[in-house]
């Protein structure tokens, strides 16, 4: 049976919460102005949180001569880029979205996850947006999908037969099972964590630009934040570096692209270095999660 779209945001607002903890450590990593100290202290009050982040400092992918012994040698080894995304990858484990069994599709979801918050950053830059705060909104913008897949895996399941036999994008075979997609879930998710409220207006949106070319630019007031993202997940869908065989670009804002890349067809980012740091990322994401 079709949830209704208030009985699907309570049903995926019963999943377990995001620790305080992990509010409070990405705050300061997305805050230029971040003493280290605070976010020791901040990492330090979660064990599991410790262990992971002297784990991956300690690891292979660093190479470093001698052990890491404590969470401010391994803050400094990571630097606040590479916290960030073992901070975000923390929160989206299966043991948050339980129900979760398809692990193909879940490794799948989170490498795109990881080229959209490349791409992201890297517009931002241009655009003289937070890139950090453009990174961690890029590794969630798909949040409202796992939170699906947890919560309706029957008829998520629905949704990936008619995206693969319909030749149909996620968002459109969301919307013939649910009656909505998982950008509206994904917002109220991330409203219902107390995660920055530019971060869900941009996770609510970033779908809601394909076929706006013809409107009136003052139709609807979208957010920056969203244009971003959906110009990132067009590029990183167009990439495929995540290998998916269904993976279908969506039709792309040309008003979006004006606004955030102005009349240039080119997009002012390096296509090699998006796709270096990505596999820098995912191996260390993969190998030691």
């Amino acid at each position: 049976m079709r949830p209704s779209l208030e009985q699907a945001i309570a049903a995926v607002q019963q999943l377990p919460n995001l620790p305080s903890t992990t509010r409070v450590v990405l705050g300061y990593l997305n805050d230029d102005d971040a003493d280290i100290n605070q976010v020791v202290q901040a990492i330090a009050r979660d064990q599991g949180l410790v262990a992971r982040v002297l784990r991956i400092a300690n690891s292979p992918f660093y190479g470093l001569p001698n052990q890491v012994q404590t969470i401010h040698e391994a803050v400094i080894v990571l630097g606040f880029s590479n916290l960030r995304l073992v901070v975000t990858a923390a929160m989206m484990t299966a043991q948050k979205f339980p129900g979760l069994a398809n692990g193909v599709e879940v490794q799948r979801l989170f490498r795109h996850s990881i080229a959209v918050a490349i791409c992201a950053a890297a517009i931002g830059r241009s655009n003289k947006l937070n890139p950090n705060l453009l990174f961690l909104t890029g590794i969630l913008h798909d949040i409202g999908k796992l939170a699906l897949m947890a919560t309706f895996t029957a008829q998520y399941e629905e949704v990936q037969s008619l995206r693969a036999s319909g030749n149909l994008l996620t968002i459109d075979a969301e919307a013939q099972v649910f009656g909505f997609n998982h950008a509206t879930i994904g917002a109220a998710l991330c409203r219902h964590w107390h995660l920055p409220e530019a971060i869900a207006v941009a996770i609510g949106d970033h779908h809601s630009f394909g076929g706006d070319d013809d409107l009136d630019p003052s139709a609807k007031d979208y957010s920056a934040f969203a244009e971003v993202i959906h110009l990132a997940d067009a590029v990183a869908l167009g990439l495929n570096l995540e290998a998916d065989p269904l993976a279908a670009v969506p039709p792309l804002s040309e008003r979006g692209w004006i606004r955030r890349m102005g009349s240039h067809e080119k997009l002012n980012i390096d296509f090699k270095e998006i796709e270096r740091l990505y596999q820098e990322l995912v191996v260390l994401i993969d190998g030691h999660s």
